[in-house]
């Protein structure tokens, strides 16, 4: 009988203790001069994309956690994205959370749509890159997806991708709540109002991103680091 190799652990971990204790992580992609000057807050963290443009070596040695995204909303480049693994490979991961296998995602005039059979038949045919590279692999979760349907055993993170309707919805709560349960890290893309984070603060997850992050960040992202710090502080008490 042959056996799956095991999924990489988050930063080259051996057991779960590694992970960061400030949650959740706002994961910011681009905005290099805000993320650097505000660099050291411990809800900060960078997220890369294959078109990016970001040097993967400098955010890996900055002391801050990240991880990668596939970029499949801009539609996925193999060739950009295989590159980019190479280059996660060849530099420190000791703070690396996950790395998206490609996902089935498209726009529309309402938003993304998602579909999971085909965000599946895409894990099945990329995911031995990152096993090769011993990357910590995160599925992207889109509209469809179900309790029994995550590959569970061959994953470190979920990635709550799809719809708005989906992403706000029952299935996507139940998993988040099940990979809490599995240890398994918890992302959720395009969080960009207060009223989404309350509500999945109800669920718990442990890091987010959003584009105004990227596009307007020295608005929102000091604003939303001293939303993450008094959140954490209220914890605490």
């Amino acid at each position: 009988m042959t056996t799956r190799p095991a999924p990489a652990l988050i930063g080259g971990a051996t057991g779960q203790g590694s992970l960061p204790a400030n949650r959740p992580l706002l994961l910011v992609c681009g905005a290099s001069a805000t993320v650097a000057r505000l660099s050291g807050h411990p809800h900060l963290g960078s997220l890369i994309q294959p078109r990016s443009g970001n040097r993967i070596d400098t955010i890996a040695t900055s002391g801050r956690w990240w991880a990668a995204d596939n970029d499949a909303l801009a539609g996925i480049d193999p060739d950009r994205y295989m590159t980019m693994l190479d280059q996660i490979k060849a530099t420190d991961c000791s703070r690396l959370l996950f790395v998206t296998v490609p996902d089935a995602v498209q726009m529309t005039d309402t938003g993304p749509i998602g579909d999971w059979a085909g965000t599946l038949w895409l894990f099945r045919s990329w995911q031995r890159a990152l096993t090769k590279r011993k990357l910590p692999a995160a599925i992207v979760l889109q509209d469809g997806a179900t309790i029994d349907t995550v590959p569970w055993s061959e994953i470190a993170a979920v990635f709550v991708g799809g719809s708005t309707a989906f992403k706000e919805g029952p299935d996507a709560a139940a998993i988040l709540r099940e990979a809490h349960r599995r240890g398994i890290w918890r992302h959720v893309g395009r969080i960009n109002t207060e009223r989404r984070l309350r509500l999945l603060d109800v669920v718990g997850f442990d890091s987010f991103d959003g584009t105004q992050f990227s596009r307007f960040p020295d608005t929102y992202i000091p604003r939303w680091l001293e939303r993450l710090t008094q959140k954490q502080e209220g914890l605490a008490l």
